[in-house]
Order: C-alpha cells, then structure tokens, then sequence
C-alpha cells in the first residue's frame, strides 16, 4: 500500500516537473523574442543637437542655471534636453539636429534675436529597425525661430513646439516660422502641414502651405489666415535649377578655365553650389525673374541661407567687387526709375585701404559688405529690404524685376541653401 502511494506520489511529481518545463519553454519561447523586439522597437539615443552663433553672443544655460557663451566665428557647441538657448537684440543662432555620428540634418532652427527656446527632448531609435520616429521637443518662450524639416529619409519626424499659448505639432517635411511674445503665438506655414493646440480650451487648428494662425492668450487659435508671398520660386533649389538662370562665366585670364554652377545634395537638402578654382578674376550670375508688384505690400523680406566653404582673396578684393557672394535685386523704385539693391558677403580677411569693405565702382545701392565670421560656417541674413533701402536714403521698390546671386573671386566656393523674399500684403 505505501509502495503504490509512493508510486502515485512519483507520478504526480514527474506531471508537475513536465508541466512546469513545459510552461517554462513556452514563456521563454514567447518572453524573449518578444523583450528582444520590444528593446530593439523602444530603446533610444540622443540626437545630436548642435549650437553655432550666427551674429553676436549666444547664451547656453544649463540644467543647473550656469550660463556659457557663444562667440560669432566660434565653432559651436551640442546641448542636451533641459538646456537653453538665449539671444539677445544684436545675437542670433543656427542650431541643427541630426542623427548621432550622422551628416544628415533632420532640422535646421533659424533663432533670430531676442529668443529664449528650451531643448525638452531630442531621441531617435537606437536600432534602425525600429518603426520609431525621431522625436525633437521645444519650448519657445518669447521670440522667433524659422524651423526647416528637409525631405525624411526612411525615418520620419515627430517635432513639438510648446509656447505659453499653443502646442505645435509638425509632422511634414516643409518650412515654418513661430513667433512668440506675451500676448500671443504666431504660427506661419511656408511650405508644409501643422497642427496648432490652444493651451486655453485645447481648440486645434491644421494648416497647410501659405497658411497662418495667431493662439491670443488665453483664446483658442485664429485662422487659417493669409501669409507672406514668397515672390521666388524654387527658392530652396528642391527643383534643381528651375527658374533659374546660369548667366556665361566672366573669365578675366583667357588661360584660366571657368567653375561649376550645380546643385548638389549635402545631407539629403539640395544646395546651389558655384566653385571655382584659378588664377585671375571670374565671376558668374544666376538669376530668377520676379516682376512683381509691390508697392502695397506692408513689407517685403529678403532671407538667405549659405556657407562660404573656400575664398582666396582677402575680404572682396582691392576695389571690393569680388565677394564670394553678392545677393542683388533689380527694381522700380517709388519714382519710377530703376535700381540695383546689392550686398556682399566675405569670410576671409580684414578690411583696409587696399581692401575696402564696400565696392569702389558698382553703381548701386549698397551698404559695406558683412562678414561672415567662420569659413564653413551656414549662415542666416534676413532683411527688410524696402527699411533698408529707405535708410541708405533712396525711395523703397514698387516693383521687383528680378534677384540674382552673384558670386566672384579667383578661387572660392559657395554653398547657398535658400534664398526667399516674402511679400506681406
């Protein structure tokens, strides 16, 4: 009797332990697979978040409140979520985003001055497998920012802009522009898809390309309204070199050969790219008809985005007609006569009395050329241009003919990433 109950006892344990195999072989058949797919979905690295000043000095304050500066012509520095960026009213910054160890840029963020923007979050997934997107976060506290999302890769974005009164959500690869103060948020799409949030009642809003919305305080969004115009097409040059036209190389020596005016693909955004190698003068044109109206327009902006890569001669030569790059505007000026708005960037040397800082000969109107403080460096100029024709003394445009890019020297490099001129009717 205690032999079969032992016998019993044994069999029932054998079930248990080929039960309790059983169940584990299953849960570990299943579990792994399935925290492996769930690690290789959800486990993340940062993004590469990257600081240039573009003009004057820019503040970085860390997590602990510890401020450092930035200096124009400085070679920039990478922050982390929690820090700040802060400009003053003579400062402005270029940051860019792009995947760890990567040249591809995910975004660029033009910060104009007197804006304070807090890096919140900035992942991409660690393995490329994943179905995750990038996710960049932003708190734009006061002041404004234009925010360019090139075409995605094989990975898409996911970016989010808080301000005291809206949430932003951009999803699309496109241009836009958020300006923030303390009475409301102003959100202008150029080219693109958003979505704006009111924080007050949570009231949402999607705009589309030349699309505007304004969030008041404690109000929810107003819109969709008009935008700005952009009077030049294929300004970002996503359509090679449409509208655009390359004007015969001026080549002072009949032995030196002529550059190369393309567009080429730097990180998956198309640039303008005119290079030249050689002795003597030369220059080149390119040039886009605008013959536009603009004589009620409110205002009329001209930004450029471009990076000087290589210059041989100082400053703009020695009558300052050879600037690696002139950006010109043809017009019709209030008095019905025509004229030539021109200015000139430079990277390398410093002006003297066989430099000068302006062109000697060039009947146009013109200010000193700028420089560009760092070779290499992308930088940002926004102007407007009928303010800034009126304070060198001469009578605003009422009509646009045309824009050209000019660039000039005897070897040099330019990289221009877009060129626009916003009309606010």
């Amino acid at each position: 009797m205690v032999e079969e109950k032992s016998k019993v006892e044994r069999q029932r344990l054998a079930w248990v332990v080929l039960l309790g195999s059983f169940v584990m072989c299953m849960v570990i058949t299943i579990a792994i697979p399935f925290t492996a797919n769930a690690l290789v979905q959800n486990l993340t690295e940062s993004l590469s978040i990257f600081v240039q000043a573009n003009q004057g000095t820019v503040g970085i304050d860390d997590s602990t409140g510890d401020r450092t500066a930035l200096l124009a012509g400085e070679s920039g520095a990478f922050i982390e979520p929690g820090e700040r960026v802060l400009t003053g009213g003579t400062a402005s910054a270029l940051i860019a985003v792009n995947p760890p160890n990567e040249e591809l840029l995910l975004a660029r963020l033009q910060v104009y001055s007197n804006t304070d923007i807090t890096l919140l979050e900035a992942e991409t997934p660690r393995f490329g497998v994943s179905e995750r997107t990038h996710a960049l976060s932003l708190k734009l506290d006061n002041g404004r920012i234009r925010l360019t999302i090139p075409e995605f890769g094989e990975r898409p974005s996911f970016i989010t802009i808080a301000s005291p009164q809206s949430d932003i959500t951009i999803q699309t690869p496109g241009q836009y522009t958020v300006i923030v103060n303390n009475d409301e948020t102003q959100v202008t799409v150029q080219t693109g898809a958003l979505t704006v949030t009111a924080v007050a009642g949570e009231s949402e809003l999607t705009l589309a390309e030349d699309q505007r919305a304004v969030v008041p305080t404690g109000s929810g969004p107003i819109g969709p309204l008009e935008t700005e115009r952009n009077l030049i097409i294929n300004g970002d040059f996503s359509q090679e070199l449409n509208r655009w036209t390359i004007f015969p190389w001026n080549v002072e020596r009949a032995d030196q050969s002529a550059g190369q005016v393309r567009v080429l693909d730097a990180g998956d955004e198309p640039r303008l790219n005119i290079s030249r190698e050689g002795v003597g003068s030369a220059d080149v044109r390119v040039r886009q008809s605008i013959n536009q109206d603009v004589a009620e327009v409110e205002s009329l902006r001209l930004m450029v985005t471009f990076r000087i890569i290589n210059q041989s001669l100082e400053v703009c030569g020695i009558v300052g007609s050879e600037c690696p790059l002139f950006v010109r505007v043809n017009y019709v000026d209030g008095g019905g006569f025509s004229n030539t708005w021109q200015h000139g960037f430079y990277a390398y040397g410093e002006p003297n009395d066989d430099r000068p800082d302006g062109c000697v000969f060039c009947d146009m109107v013109q200010d000193t050329h700028e420089r560009v403080k760092q070779i290499g460096q992308e930088y940002f100029y926004d102007v407007d241009l009928g303010q800034e024709i009126a304070r060198q003394g001469r009578i605003p445009p009422r009509f646009i003919e045309s824009i050209i890019l000019v660039s000039a020297g005897h070897s040099f490099e330019v990289e221009v990433v877009d060129v626009a001129l916003l009309a606010a009717d």
